[in-house]
């Protein structure tokens, strides 16, 4: 015993004279600055956030801004008696937009802004949860050259462009959040790599999930509904990041992807206002993924399809094919396994004018640009399930299995 404190007395001291300060806690109420607790702050500090309504006013660009690293940005949810019949009422950490703010809450080094796509250095570590962020004409939380992120059970409001939107960032967690609102897509995950998304509720967006030119990507256990496309895997040309060197290993696994039929709420002009009512999973010109496992029922156009990206755009414009239209990365969908998803009343009202049929399951390749080579459709559930597909013999291609 005696050895034992004068062991722990001894690391007090060594610790004491290297300096190592003990991380802290700032606690900001109504009526104060957020921001300013997080200027404020070192590395490793907890920013407590009191449950009202906050509108920050210093910067013009975004809502909060994080550029310290390990920080940790915690929204208190709290319950009070003053609900209908005596019911509790929740009390939210709402951060509201204000003036030209574009952006409700940016993570990234100092001096790297979202224009850019290199950053010479990168944040290490930001934690952020209970935050309901409302109304910013562009991202509501958006994280760029950030490695080992977590979002956990926000809520993002009506941010018209993307809700939530981890960028080139790295080994990341988003969870129980809820997004819904936006112009392009409730969550993003661009140009990332290592990134889980679990028990997310995602909806009212042209696309509920997207994830374009990203690395090992799993996506579980989501609610993913009322878009107009629910999970979008797209193409590096519908991307906002430039092709990485590994763009494959998305696992979109034991989700819940139903009634993604909204018509479309997107400006006409923009990739995203293209983009038609109906279908559940809509993976266009990537290769090696996987859809297993999923419950994708009531998309009215298709559950699940699979298209060569310059197929699915001459669709709308038949001028915009792989020889007029080249694009800049391989269009073909190659070594991609659609598994055991349990499927139920898709393609009951397809957009008219299309020339090919509502079904559960699609697939449709334009050889030779597009050969679709490696792909598994396999035990996907009832036995029954409609299809169409452009393989020569008409069946979905089962090379890859």
């Amino acid at each position: 015993m005696k050895l034992f404190r004068l062991g722990a007395s001894l690391a007090v001291a060594l610790f004491a004279a290297a300096g190592v300060a003990e991380a802290r806690v700032h606690r900001v109420f109504p009526g104060q600055s957020i921001q300013a607790a997080i200027d404020a702050a070192s590395p490793g500090d907890t920013i407590l956030v009191e449950p009202g309504t906050y509108q920050e006013t210093g910067n013009a660009q975004f809502g909060l801004r994080i550029a310290t690293d390990n920080l940790r940005l915690i929204g208190k949810v709290s319950a009070s008696q003053h609900g209908k019949k005596g019911r509790p009422q929740e009390r939210k950490v709402r951060l509201l937009h204000h003036g030209t703010q574009r952006t409700g809450i940016y993570a990234a080094p100092e001096g790297c802004g979202p224009e850019l796509f290199e950053c010479p250095e990168e944040l290490e570590g930001f934690y952020i949860r209970g935050f309901t962020v409302e109304d910013f004409p562009l991202n509501g939380i958006q994280t760029r050259f950030v490695n080992h992120f977590k979002i956990l059970r926000n809520e993002s409001a009506r941010n018209l462009e993307n809700g939530l939107y981890p960028t080139l960032s790295a080994n990341g967690l988003v969870q129980d959040n809820v997004s819904y609102g936006s112009l392009d897509t409730s969550l993003w995950v661009a140009g990332s790599e290592n990134v889980r998304v679990i028990g997310n509720e995602l909806y009212g967006s042209p696309t509920g999930l997207e994830i374009t030119v990203a690395n090992n990507v799993l996506a579980t256990h989501n609610d993913i509904h009322d878009n107009t496309v629910g999970v979008g895997l797209y193409h590096p040309n519908a991307a906002g990041n430039p092709p990485q060197a590994e763009m494959t290993n998305w696992v979109i696994a034991f989700n819940k992807i139903y009634n993604n039929n909204l018509p479309n709420p997107a400006p006409p002009a923009s990739f995203q206002g293209g983009l038609l009512p109906g279908y559940g999973v809509l993976l266009l010109g990537v290769s090696g993924n996987v859809i297993a496992s999923n419950y994708v029922a009531n998309n009215d156009s298709a559950g699940i399809a699979v298209l060569g990206w310059c197929t699915a755009v001459s669709l709308g414009d038949p001028r915009r094919n792989c020889e007029n239209d080249p694009p800049i990365a391989d269009p073909s969908s190659n070594e991609n396994a659609v598994v055991l998803n349990k499927l139920s009343n898709n393609g009951g009202s397809p957009p008219p004018g299309l020339p090919i049929p509502g079904v559960d399951i699609l697939y449709l390749q334009t050889p030779p640009f597009e050969p679709g080579v490696g792909n598994c459709f396999k035990k996907n559930k009832p036995r029954d399930f409609t299809f169409f597909s452009s393989e020569p013999d008409g069946q979905l291609p089962t090379d890859g299995c």
